[in-house]
Order: structure tokens, then sequence, then C-alpha cells
């Protein structure tokens, strides 16, 4: 998985402008936005310091962050509706709490996605927001989640 290239990394600032409807949100674009355009193996370390400072942060960023990935993310599922899970991870419960966050963002319900992160203890929701950046880092890399399952 690549780093993305600059008019990959264009189109998802704009994708995440798009999906910003709050001051709240539009905050947190920059921080998502690095968080994934860099390649989830490569990236992990700046990302996880990015993770921690918005853990770390106010709930409302945290939140922002969330609904943000997710709302972008709404658009990027098979005709059938369902998002494809993505290699060794796909039964994971974290994996299956994204796609939840995902599925309700389509439905237009936040505040259900919400409540459900805010369940998860502060590791948790960092893994989830992790994988939602991987997420939008193969979306926007034009990468194939079926290819890169049957490649490892």
């Amino acid at each position: 998985m690549p780093d993305l290239t600059q008019k990959q990394a264009n189109d998802l600032a704009l994708a995440a402008e798009t999906a910003a409807v709050l001051p709240a949100q539009r905050a947190v674009i920059p921080t998502l936005c690095r968080m994934a355009s860099v390649d989830p193996e490569t990236g992990r370390k700046a990302n996880t310091a990015l993770l921690l400072d918005l853990l770390r942060g106010n709930e409302e960023k945290l939140r922002a962050a969330f609904e943000v990935a997710g709302r972008i993310l709404a658009g990027d599922t098979r005709p059938d509706g369902q998002v494809i899970s993505v290699g060794k991870a796909a039964n994971d419960p974290m994996m299956m709490l994204a796609h939840d966050i995902i599925q309700l963002s389509m439905r237009g319900e936040p505040e259900r996605a919400w409540a459900q992160v805010r369940q998860q203890p502060p590791g948790r929701q960092a893994a989830v927001l992790s994988i939602l950046a991987a997420f939008l880092n193969y979306h926007f890399a034009d990468l194939d989640p079926l290819t890169l399952a049957a490649t490892e």
C-alpha cells in the first residue's frame, strides 16, 4: 500500500472538505488527511502520534474525525451496499465496528455510530480510526481491497 500521490492527496482533501459540515469537523481535516495519505504500514509511527493527539484532545475532535471518515467512506461500497473487508482482519471486532460506522453514515445516523465508538476504550477507538484511515488510503490510492486480500 503506497503513500498517496499529490493528486490523490488533493482528492482526499477535497472529499474531506465536502464531508465536513461543522467547524469541529473542518478542524480535524488536516489530521485525518495526514493519517490517510501515508502507507498504513510505513506510516504507523506517525499515525500513532496523530491518534494519541486525537485521543488526548477533546471528545468533539475525536468524534469529528470519525464522522468525516465515515461520510467519505459511505460512498465507497460494493454495488450490494456491503463494505468490503480486507485481508486477515475481516472478522476482527474492530473491523466490524469500522463497518458499522460506515453503514450508519450511509444511513445518516452519525449519533448512533458515535454511541458505538464511545462505548469502546481509547485503544479500541484508536484501532477503529486507524482502520478507517487505511480504508481511505485504499480508496484514494485506487486499490482494490479484494486484490489486496488475495495477496495476503
